[in-house]
């Protein structure tokens, strides 16, 4: 995958957590999402790594990262020389990422990054994934746009139900995974699906999912990347894939009774 890099330099035993943050074109919003990570590392981030990559932006976001990473050493940033999608930017992130515990979150701060340790508590608990979870009934009500929060909600609903779990959100980035249990993912999706589709199949595999109740905050700076036809369809693909997966895993589980019996 064709990428080019900056890396400050680390200590030999790696940072305890990497935090991976897809960005593209968010040039306006960096300057929150950096004081508020800057905060953090003064606290309880201290020591993680925060990793960004940049999808081949058309404005400055690449400047204003390598611009703030001089002086910040906990930043990392890779660059898709050209847009490849939200998929392809966490495979790039995940591939790069040394840490035993691996976060993804949102450029826009529409989740609060300052949340992340409680995620990472989860999965140092014990759980395999830990996830925002804006949908689960103890979740405050949702902010923003009025598609993309019905969208999400929609097809969350429709996965909950053919998998069959009680898990209430699969289209929310903010998420912990245990750093083994995330590398036996194979994700194939480019775009926004391809978060429900690593959720999916975390599910399939019998991981032990944790949701964490979150609310969904509105935008502040810039605009939305989701374009509703395109996210549609790459569901609606991941939808009928789900189905022949579900399928196929039940199968497996019926079919050495029968022969037993």
């Amino acid at each position: 995958m064709p990428t080019s890099k900056t890396r400050n330099i680390r200590p030999t035993s790696g940072p305890p957590v990497t935090v991976v943050v897809p960005c593209y074109n968010e040039e306006a919003g960096l300057p929150m999402l950096l004081e508020r990570l800057g905060h953090l590392q003064d606290g309880p981030m201290r020591g993680w790594e925060v990793l960004f990559v940049d999808d081949g932006s058309s404005d400055r976001t690449f400047a204003a990262l390598l611009s703030a990473s001089r002086s910040r050493p906990w930043m990392t940033v890779l660059r898709h020389a050209t847009n490849m999608g939200l998929g392809s930017s966490l495979r790039t992130g995940f591939a790069n990422s040394s840490a035993p515990i691996i976060c993804s979150i949102d450029s826009d701060c529409t989740l609060a990054p300052e949340r992340l340790p409680d995620l990472v508590g989860l999965v140092e608990a014990g759980a395999d994934i830990a996830t925002a979870s804006a949908w689960h009934p103890e979740s405050i009500k949702a902010e923003g746009n009025f598609i993309r929060i019905s969208l999400s909600r929609a097809v969350s609903g429709l996965y909950k139900l053919l998998i069959g779990q009680d898990i209430h959100t699969f289209t929310c980035l903010f998420r912990a995974y245990r750093r083994e249990r995330l590398a036996r993912i194979r994700f194939w999706s480019h775009g926004f699906a391809s978060v429900a589709e690593i959720m999916l199949r975390g599910v399939l595999a019998g991981y032990r999912i944790v949701e964490l109740p979150m609310q969904l905050g509105k935008r502040r700076y810039g605009d939305s990347k989701l374009k509703v036809g395109d996210a549609i369809a790459a569901h609606l693909g991941l939808l009928t894939l789900t189905a022949s997966l579900v399928v196929m895993h039940r199968g497996r589980r019926w079919l050495p009774r029968r022969e037993a019996a």
